[in-house]
């Protein structure tokens, strides 16, 4: 098995250091001969020994954790980037980079997945119904229940507020249909209990509006269009899902619609 990318460093910076901690060695003891007559080449050889045995590590060490420190903060700062502090689910800087990787490399006018983007319904009157931090806690736990009811391949992010977009990696309309029943299921299946009075405020809904990637020539355009679909599902009273779309498809459960540009 190879060494890894930071393995090779530290052997590397070992190396170095024992090569430097050397030649420093010598240098100081060629200079102590230089003063010191009595000093003797066995004397010389056995301080240029011991010198770099004992320097050696300490600096090694002190360079090692200087390294894991800066490593371990470019790993903090790079999940920071990518992910939401509230839920800990993806940001919407990861969910765009990730659709435009999908749509990079697909076929030319072939449909490879969708986008769908969700609102918690009346979620001012959640956020009014009990104390100050019930809309984050909210948020949370809508957040834990769709990354439980997510599939492998698919991606769910939080991007702002109380909406959430969902990459699901099919090109299967019914699949599509039934991976967002799955994501309407996990949001209302657990109620929202004021996590400080324990007061029930009700199982959250949610406005979905959906769009297949092949409606949409960049990840800006499958936004804006999954957006528009799911504000026709808000205007309609919310608790439901709409399809963008200009043909008619397979939408024809209840709690469905289709948005026609």
């Amino acid at each position: 098995m190879g060494l890894s990318h930071h393995q090779w460093i530290a052997v590397r910076t070992t190396a170095c250091v024992t090569l430097a901690a050397t030649a420093m060695s010598f240098t100081l003891i060629w200079v102590w001969m230089q003063i010191d007559p009595v000093m003797t080449i066995h004397r010389a050889y056995l301080a240029a020994t011991i010198i770099p045995l004992m320097i050696s590590p300490v600096c090694s060490m002190v360079i090692q954790r200087a390294h894991v420190q800066v490593r371990e903060l470019s790993d903090e700062n790079q999940y920071l980037a990518n992910h939401d502090e509230l839920t800990g689910l993806s940001n919407r800087r990861a969910f765009f980079t990730r659709a435009k990787v999908l749509q990079a490399n697909a076929e030319p006018g072939r449909q490879v997945f969708a986008c769908a983007i969700a609102d918690i319904d009346d979620f001012k009157r959640i956020c009014e119904a009990d104390s100050k931090g019930t809309g984050d806690f909210a948020v949370r736990q809508v957040g834990q229940l769709f990354q439980k009811a997510m599939q492998s391949g698919d991606l769910v992010a939080r991007l702002d507020g109380n909406r959430f977009a969902f990459l699901i990696n099919s090109s299967d309309e019914q699949e599509i249909m039934r991976a967002v029943e799955r994501l309407r299921g996990a949001a209302t299946s657990k109620p929202l209990v004021n996590p400080k009075t324990g007061r029930a405020i009700g199982n959250p809904t949610l406005s979905i509006g959906i769009v297949m990637s092949i409606l949409a020539e960049g990840a800006g355009e499958l936004m804006a269009h999954a957006e528009k679909a799911m504000a026709a599902s808000s205007r309609e009273g919310g608790d439901r899902v709409t399809f963008y779309s200009d043909t008619e498809h397979a939408a024809t459960t209840s709690g469905w619609m289709i948005y026609r540009p």
